[in-house]
């Protein structure tokens, strides 16, 4: 059992992880940056590429509690950076570019990007479901330290499913994340690439 439940692990990282090569391929040698925006915006990417790359090695040693951790940091600088995208003033904009802006009043802030972004619900509804166990896992919280414990031992006890779903949703988000990185540098072609990457998730 314990050998399958690691099979299906492993085939969900190969998964993640060619579907992160594809997405490295559609931004192979393209112009990025230019404006104070787009290097923000290509510096908050960089930093979610580099995150779930550490998702990836860590959930493949099986320290699944630190890539758990993780994904907190890595769905708030997604947030962060479509906010400051389309969002920010021009004078918040320069106050991020000089380490003075504090991104306080996150909720607030989601709740504005799907007035921007996708005119539903999208953003409030991902964080209303999931913030609460982000910020648990990231900060050592009772789901954290409850799955420290198999039995009466002290082993990690991570259900597979719950390895696989944060595999698949940082893969989801990093897709999301690119389609926004293309579209705003009008590499409109690859960007739509990007939506059949999206079914295959």
């Amino acid at each position: 059992m314990r050998n399958r439940t690691l099979s299906k692990i492993n085939q969900g990282i190969k998964k993640s992880i060619n579907t992160f090569e594809k997405i490295n391929n559609l931004l192979y040698e393209k112009n990025v940056g230019g404006s104070d925006r787009r290097r923000l915006l290509m510096a908050y990417f960089d930093i979610c590429m580099e995150h779930i790359q550490s998702i990836h090695l860590l959930i493949k040693q099986k320290l699944y509690g630190s890539a758990f951790a993780l994904v907190r940091p890595f769905y708030e600088t997604y947030y962060r950076a479509l906010w400051m995208l389309k969002i920010a003033t021009n004078d918040e904009v320069e106050k991020i570019m000089k380490g003075k802006f504090n991104f306080l009043n996150m909720g607030t802030k989601i709740k504005e990007l799907d007035s921007i972004y996708t005119g539903t619900d999208f953003f409030d509804n991902l964080k209303s479901n999931s913030w609460g166990a982000m910020n648990d896992y990231t900060h050592s919280g009772i789901r954290q330290l409850s799955l420290r414990w198999t039995n009466d031992e002290l082993t990690p006890n991570y259900e597979e499913t719950e390895i696989i779903e944060v595999l698949d949703a940082t893969i989801m988000i990093l897709l999301l994340f690119t389609f926004v990185v293309l579209k705003e540098h009008e590499y409109n072609d690859e960007a739509e690439n990007i939506n059949t990457l999206i079914v295959n998730v």
